[in-house]
C-alpha cells in the first residue's frame, strides 16, 4: 500500500504543478479556462491527499533496505 501511495503522491504533485504549462499549450490565445485549470488542480491536489493517507496508514516510514 505504500508504494501506492507514494505513486498517487508524486502523480498528484505533477498533476497539480504542470496543469498551468499543459493547459496553456492546448488553449486558443494562451488564455487558459479558470474554471479547468482549477478543477485539474483540485483533482490533483485529492490525489495527494489520498497518497499521503494512505502512506499514513502503512506506517509512514520508508524501508531504506529495498532502495540499496
Amino acid at each position: 500500500m505504500m508504494a501506492w501511495g507514494w505513486t498517487a503522491l508524486i502523480i498528484g504533485a505533477l498533476i497539480t504543478f504542470l496543469a498551468k504549462p499543459i493547459l496553456q499549450k492546448k488553449a486558443e490565445e494562451g488564455k487558459v479556462n479558470e474554471q479547468t485549470l482549477y478543477l485539474v488542480k483540485i483533482v490533483g491536489m485529492w490525489v495527494v491527499v489520498a497518497g499521503a493517507i494512505m502512506i499514513f496508514i502503512a506506517g509512514g516510514t520508508v524501508d531504506v533496505g529495498a532502495i540499496r
